[in-house]
């Protein structure tokens, strides 16, 4: 590590000290339950991880009250999150409502946005699930992060908070142009840093399309990270990736509610780790809450074993895909998220990022489908709680992206409907049918 990431790495550490060591704490514990997982000492830590999380929510969430004397978790309801937003003052624990708390945005990804919030003590395990994942990829502390993401769906960070974390923000919406695109190859032969990369499996797909273009070869670098997020990492950008960067990709299974469910091991594996030291994860069936067997497809469901402000037991990630066991440990062979149709702007160039992710910034709607109708022709529909009073702001938000000469109409529907395979198309394009 150079110098100025060793003295990061160990700032890091050293301030966690002084506070007693709470991250350190959890780091070593979730690295000893993910890295040994017949071990009896981890078993009784997750066996006792969740029976806590249970009884606490029974004990103090309205919502889970019912559930006063249940013999196992399959005696919990499965929720999603439209059932957490019409029942949310009944989530929170009354515990924790007089005390401080982290509000969380979703990114709005399944078109069904809301907020939710986390205890210190969750915001504490994430933190730690985050260093460890990223560890296993070859990410370490004080690396500098290049983080690939749709800036504007999200709470920005502030300039000293980049520097401290030494992250270099890059919106993908940008990569239209290519500009910057040769900007980000052209800084990683001069870059000095250990470099790592987060960020949308699309836009390391653009990325490598952009080289395949251009008849690059292997780019000098000193990459010893890249993690793909949020959306399926194809087998052409896995391939594309370490031709181009002589570095492996992994990919991410996580969620802005939750933090980091699974992520695939180095060493081209497919199969996703799942992170058991931090969530119980079922696999239930696509349209009744019986678990499947090993193997099989169906939603997969999460327990947090950490949030006690809002306790999330049984929660549907509007996801689907298949588990198993090898060696004593949880795996995902595979995960499939939100079904996504190539949406085109009012030029006919096509937008290769999830634009729905906008709707993270209107959370007082419950559901969004954007349908393309014809070139420039554009229609939403709409699931709202109560009078939508920005939709010309909605409107001109997504005229941004989409042009400003782009014709759009919207429709306030109750429910979006699911597709049979349980998933929900979020943006669909209907200029072929």
């Amino acid at each position: 590590m150079k110098l100025f990431e060793t003295a990061r790495n160990k700032a890091f550490w050293i301030v966690d000290g002084l506070k007693g060591g709470p991250k350190k704490r959890h780091y070593d514990e979730i690295k000893f339950i993910n890295e040994n997982p017949l071990d009896q000492k981890a078993i009784a830590y997750k066996e006792e991880h969740l029976k806590k999380v249970l009884d606490h929510a029974v004990a103090t969430s309205p919502f889970y009250k019912k559930q006063n004397g249940y013999g196992s978790i399959e005696d919990f309801p499965v929720i999603n999150k439209n059932v957490i937003r019409e029942s949310f003052e009944d989530f929170q624990s009354t515990a924790f409502k007089d005390q401080s708390k982290f509000t969380v945005s979703t990114s709005g990804s399944t078109g069904t946005p809301f907020k939710t919030f986390q205890d210190k003590n969750k915001r504490l395990r994430n933190m730690a699930d985050t260093i460890f994942f990223s560890e296993n990829a070859g990410f370490k502390i004080g690396n500098r992060l290049t983080y690939f993401r749709m800036w504007n769906a999200f709470e920005k960070k502030s300039f000293t908070t980049r520097v401290l974390q030494n992250i270099v923000p890059i919106d993908v919406f940008e990569f239209r142009d290519e500009k910057l695109i040769q900007q980000v190859i052209d800084d990683l032969p001069n870059s000095k840093s250990s470099d790592s990369w987060l960020g949308y499996a699309s836009a390391y797909e653009e990325i490598c399309k952009y080289l395949d273009r251009n008849d690059y070869s292997v780019v000098p670098n000193n990459l010893k990270s890249i993690i793909a997020m949020s959306e399926r990492l194809n087998d052409y950008t896995k391939q594309s990736v370490l031709k181009y960067f002589d570095t492996e990709v992994v990919s991410r299974y996580s969620n802005v509610e939750n933090g980091i469910l699974a992520q695939q091991p180095l060493g081209n594996k497919k199969h996703f780790d799942i992170n058991e030291a931090s969530y119980l994860v079922e696999i239930l069936e696509i349209d009744s809450n019986k678990r499947v067997p090993d193997g099989e497809s169906g939603r997969i469901v999460i327990t947090d074993l950490f949030n006690y402000a809002v306790p999330m037991i049984r929660y549907d990630t509007g996801d689907i895909g298949r588990k198993d066991t090898v060696d004593g440990k949880a795996i995902l062979l595979e995960v499939n998220g939100r079904k996504i149709d190539q949406i085109y702007d009012t030029k006919g160039e096509h937008i290769s990022t999830n634009l729905v992710l906008l709707v993270n910034n209107y959370p007082e709607l419950k559901q969004c489908q954007l349908i393309q109708k014809a070139k420039g022709t554009y229609h939403f529909k709409i699931n709202s709680e109560g009078d939508f009073l920005r939709e010309n702001e909605f409107v001109n938000d997504f005229k941004g992206y989409l042009g400003e000469d782009a014709k759009i109409t919207v429709e306030y529907v109750d429910e979006i409907p699911l597709l049979a395979s349980g998933k929900r198309r979020v943006m669909v394009n209907e200029m072929n049918n």
